[in-house]
């Protein structure tokens, strides 16, 4: 053996005796410092799944490949999670997830939330309404899959209450006419409805209501229709009849008059009715008629004539009293209530006066 060869064969064996004598294995089970859950935080829908992932790191913040990972929850009333991280939002309110590994642990806090409001449905989406009347309007907030969310909350509003008023559960109440929009609007969602408001005639009022004329006169009537609130409808066709033309007729709330008596004068405005009622009473005197039994009269015997006043219009004017004459006192007297007597044989006129207007009677005594 050459000198070279026992230096190789002596280094070989003071090695093997030192591992055998003085040297131990070391350890090589890692030491886990830190656990990393990602996302950290998260807000999660109800009935939503989310996956976390847990990161297992040394002290020199180097991944520990293989760790094994268990999950545990805070509250598993409010979170659940699988045996892999996937989480799911079971209840609202917030609870922390752990993932653990090696006598360490990381974190995640859930915080679980109502799902979001999609949109909003809103019906009708039109509708009329009269000024004082009332329509329900409903709306319903939706999820993505168009789901009723009841436990949601809808604000109401109108972009003219000066046309239409509305509550919070969507009761619309006609002010004035116009159009307004009436808004449903819940987490910043809305829908709207076109409401309409007319003005509906709920009375007529017909001025004067009450009208003395005398037969011949006219008198000009005003209609004023109404809605529920008191406030004049414009743009409305007024009807004019009356009940009794021979006594008075109407034409655009013009009353003219004939005879004497009472009618009643409507004003109907779609479908609803004011009246007025005129009552006519005899005019000016025009005529005097002077009426006798007979045409002839015997001296010394007596007749009652009769006096008639008439309007223009032929109906009788009541006069209590005329102003009665003779033409001839030696003929015939008349006395003050129109009785003539005979005196001697001849021909004489009987007059009967009243307000200028004469009418008289010739009578023959023999």
């Amino acid at each position: 053996m050459s000198s070279s060869e026992r230096t190789l064969a002596t280094m070989v064996l003071v090695a093997l005796s030192s591992w055998s004598c003085g040297s131990t294995s070391p350890d090589t089970t890692p030491q886990v410092a830190t656990i990393v859950v990602t996302p950290a935080s998260s807000a999660l829908v109800l009935n939503a799944q989310l996956p976390l992932l847990a990161q297992v790191e040394d002290g020199s913040g180097a991944p520990i490949p293989g760790a094994a990972v268990t999950w545990t929850v805070q509250d598993p009333k409010i979170v659940s999670v699988s045996g892999t991280g996937l989480v799911t939002a079971l209840a609202l309110g917030t609870s922390q997830v752990a993932a653990n590994a090696l006598g360490k642990s990381g974190l995640a806090t859930i915080t679980v939330t109502k799902p979001p409001v999609a949109s909003i449905r809103l019906q009708p989406d039109r509708a009329d309404v009269a000024v004082g009347a009332t329509v329900q309007l409903s709306a319903a907030a939706l999820d993505d899959n168009g789901a009723v969310m009841s436990d949601r909350a809808i604000e109401w509003s109108t972009s003219n209450p000066a046309v239409a008023a509305v509550n919070g559960s969507g009761l619309v109440t006609g002010v004035t006419a116009g159009t307004t929009s009436i808004t449903a609007t819940s987490e910043g969602k809305s829908s709207s409805a076109t409401v309409t408001v007319s003005q509906v005639v709920v009375r007529v009022d017909v001025n004067p209501t009450s009208v003395s004329l005398q037969a011949g006169q006219s008198r000009q009537l005003a209609a004023t229709p109404r809605d529920p609130r008191g406030n004049v409808v414009t743009g409305r066709t007024v009807v004019w009849t009356s009940d009794n033309p021979a006594i008075a007729t109407v034409n655009d709330g013009n009353v003219t008059t004939s005879k004497t008596g009472v009618a009643t004068i409507t004003a109907s405005v779609d479908g609803v009715k004011g009246t007025a009622k005129i009552t006519v009473t005899p005019g000016a005197v025009a005529t005097v008629t002077v009426t006798a039994p007979a045409n002839t009269l015997a001296v010394k015997a007596t007749m009652q004539l009769t006096g008639t006043a008439m309007d223009d219009q032929g109906n009788t004017v009541p006069i209590q009293n005329f102003l009665w004459s003779t033409s001839n006192i030696v003929t015939a007297t008349v006395s003050g209530s129109g009785v003539v007597t005979g005196k001697r044989a001849g021909v004489v006129t009987i007059t009967a006066q009243t307000g200028g207007v004469s009418g008289s009677v010739t009578i023959d005594v023999f």
